[in-house]
């Protein structure tokens, strides 16, 4: 809509494009609509814009419309207009060239073609950089040492011989057979400066430059956005609308970081798609937009509301972010658990009922420590719109009111269903989270995985671990026995016990193929969780 080349495009677009859906209803068109404001920031494009400026408050702005309909003859055509304000009777205005050249967007598209953006000639940004370049001040000099360069060359017995024989070899189909032909560094010609530059680049100090298609694409793509930021900074607009598609394009992640903190220093909006985890632990969740499709091919929208999450909540979903979990923001469902065994595990036991948590695209997210309200809340339909399965501990059930605290946070329960989990039963409580549709684990991962046949495998990684006399320590002196309830009392209860949960869980995941069982609380989790994902 906004490019002032569009009419190379327009040829594209066809009757394809209209929505399935819209189509199946009988609509025969779309529409893009488009508002861009703070125009008081810019009076040229006021002036440019004049009676089909809106104000809302202090702002004003303008309202622009692309669509794609039948003309009265059923020709179908793409015509993008200025809409007039809200209750004025202005007719809509076509949206011009010169309008749209004076909108400051910069579009960077995912497809970058380093050797085509890096040519001197035609519509590269290497291009557009240099057609601002004067280079009157240095151009006898960097003449005369070309000049120079060129004779020192043709002193060169090989390079002169082979000039010589083309030039015999060509004479005689050149008419009046005076042609020359010389091989030379560059060209002699003052207008032709510009066109025999290259952008070389070396990595340090001392290394030596080389043209830009000799390196990797990765940093050949770093290149060319600081071209693009270059043009920005030197275009002169107040805020430039800055818009780049997949910016992690072949950039490891802590790239990807380092140039995402460089793009948030710029002075205007930034837009930015990206399929990156690296990219999106590094931004601010209000900052966000989550776009996802149904299974009838529409396209929603979701952002957190910030009139309706705490702040709080949002500094718990930016450490969880920054600390490794931003892919679940690109899930379809999310399986919430206690902690790092779960997560560990279930891609395992998935696989052993025929289901791939990635392919399925889902996420594990742990808990971690019971406190995870902030989790339901920004993935419920006011929010980024991601459905969640839970699954609780309910040993964590015996003393303690905190998980009815965490569901009332997340408002699916009500106050006085959380105050009776305060002075009720611990079964009391589970009815109560089971009736929210969380699924119990009972009574933690390690005794369920005990008792359905991982305890040998349990006491092998004890034992291979230096710690069976700890157990039976820890056995002896609370008059337990070595079966799934007393080996999980001591991976839970005790400080050698704890640190070899990981451990047990990295052996469940790697033997569930061998063992075959997994227990039917994690089976109902992660069906539900794929019946989420794939709308059943």
């Amino acid at each position: 809509m906004l490019d002032p080349e569009a009419k190379r495009i327009e040829s594209e677009i066809s009757k394809d494009d209209i929505n399935d859906v819209a189509r199946s209803e009988g609509e025969n068109s779309f529409s893009i609509a488009i508002e861009i404001g703070d125009l008081q920031k810019h009076q040229e494009l006021e002036a440019i814009f004049r009676d089909h400026i809106a104000q809302d408050d202090k702002e004003t702005y303008v309202t622009i419309e692309g669509k794609y309909e039948p003309d009265e003859e059923g020709v179908y055509t793409w015509k993008v207009q200025v809409l007039a304000p809200e209750g004025r009777h202005n007719d809509p205005i076509l949206f011009s060239a010169r309008m749209a050249r004076s909108i400051p967007l910069y579009f960077l598209d995912a497809v970058r073609d380093a050797e085509r953006e890096m040519r001197v000639t035609g519509r590269g940004a290497f291009s557009q950089l240099l057609g601002d370049i004067d280079l009157e001040d240095v151009k006898e000099e960097v003449i005369t040492n070309i000049r120079n360069a060129n004779i020192a060359l043709g002193r060169n017995k090989d390079i002169n011989d082979l000039a010589n024989d083309i030039t015999y070899l060509l004479s005689p189909h050149i008419p009046g057979g005076q042609s020359e032909v010389s091989i030379a560094v560059a060209t002699e010609d003052p207008t032709q400066l510009v066109k025999g530059l290259r952008l070389n680049l070396k990595r340090q100090s001392d290394y030596r430059a080389y043209d830009m298609s000799r390196h990797g694409t990765g940093l050949q793509n770093l290149v060319l956005i600081a071209m693009f930021r270059h043009r920005i900074s030197t275009a002169g607009v107040i805020q430039p609308i800055l818009a780049i598609e997949e910016p992690e394009a072949h950039l490891h992640p802590q790239a990807q970081r380092c140039l995402f903190k460089d793009l948030e220093k710029i002075d205007g909006p930034v837009l930015l798609t990206t399929h990156s985890p690296a990219i999106v632990e590094c931004s601010d969740p209000l900052g966000l937009i989550r776009l996802t499709s149904t299974d009838r091919n529409q396209v929603t929208a979701h952002q957190i509301d910030p009139s309706k999450i705490l702040q709080n909540d949002l500094k718990l979903l930016a450490r969880m972010m920054r600390s490794g979990r931003a892919d679940a923001f690109f899930a379809r469902a999310i399986i919430v658990v206690e902690g790092p065994s779960e997560v560990i595990a279930l891609p395992s036991f998935a696989e052993q009922i025929g289901y791939g948590l990635d392919c399925d695209g889902i996420s594990v997210v742990p808990a971690e420590g019971n406190s995870f309200s902030y989790i339901l809340c920004s993935c419920n339909d006011e929010h980024f719109s991601i459905p969640t399965v839970v699954t609780f501990d309910t040993d964590a059930l015996q003393s303690s009111n905190d998980l009815l605290n965490e569901a009332y946070k997340a408002d699916l329960i009500n106050k006085e269903v959380r105050n009776a989990g305060a002075s009720g039963s611990a079964e009391y409580r589970q009815r109560t989270l089971e009736a929210i549709g969380w699924i119990p684990v009972i009574p933690n991962f390690e005794e369920e995985i005990a008792r359905i046949g991982y305890l040998p495998l349990i006491l092998k990684v004890i034992d291979e671990l230096g710690a069976t006399r700890s157990l039976e320590n820890f056995i002896a002196r609370n008059s337990l026995t070595k079966d799934a309830h007393g080996v999980a009392q001591f991976l839970n209860r005790t400080r050698p016990g704890k640190g070899l949960k990981v451990p047990v869980a990295r052996a469940v995941a790697n033997e569930a193929e061998i063992v075959g069982r997994i227990p039917d609380c994690f089976d109902r989790a992660i069906r539900a969780a794929v019946e989420l994902s794939t709308g059943g």
